[in-house]
């Protein structure tokens, strides 16, 4: 085999190993297109499988969590809110929001979720269940009610 058609074999074989498709590289200038065509069809049937294991995929979200959660802030002050059980929780999902603006907080895997609305050391001061229906969570104009719709 000419040195020529041997680099499009090579860069067909590492594409199908890596994972990239079935489709073969373009052809070099020097190698005509049909003797290289056929060589990464021959080649890709014969070619030995990747032993390398794919990257893991995050798994698949439910519907319910995939329609995001919309905290919408009535009042003036920035505000933080806690997505969590307890809102002293290490790792606790935490959003602040400003004055009259939205934010998205993710749900749990069944559709649900507590948000608390915290202070400015962190300590709950009020808490809503949400629930699979409901679609959005608004803060009231005295910065210290929760409402969920």
């Amino acid at each position: 085999m000419r040195p020529s058609t041997l680099a499009p074999l090579v860069a067909a074989l590492a594409c199908f190993a890596c994972g990239g498709g079935s489709s073969a590289p373009p052809p070099s200038a020097g190698a005509p297109a049909t003797s290289a065509a056929s060589a990464a069809s021959s080649a890709g049937s014969s070619a030995p499988t990747a032993t390398a294991a794919a990257p893991a995929e995050p798994p698949a979200q439910t519907h319910a969590q995939k329609k995001p959660l919309e905290i919408y802030n009535g009042c003036r002050e920035v505000v933080t809110v806690v997505f969590a059980e307890d809102p002293a929780e290490a790792g606790a999902p935490k959003r602040t929001i400003a004055g009259f603006a939205s934010s998205e907080g993710a749900r749990r895997a069944d559709g649900t979720q507590t948000v608390w609305l915290v202070d400015d050391q962190g300590k709950g001061l009020i808490r809503v269940h949400v629930t699979r229906p409901m679609k959005r969570v608004e803060i009231g104009a005295s910065c210290r009610t929760l409402d969920a719709r």
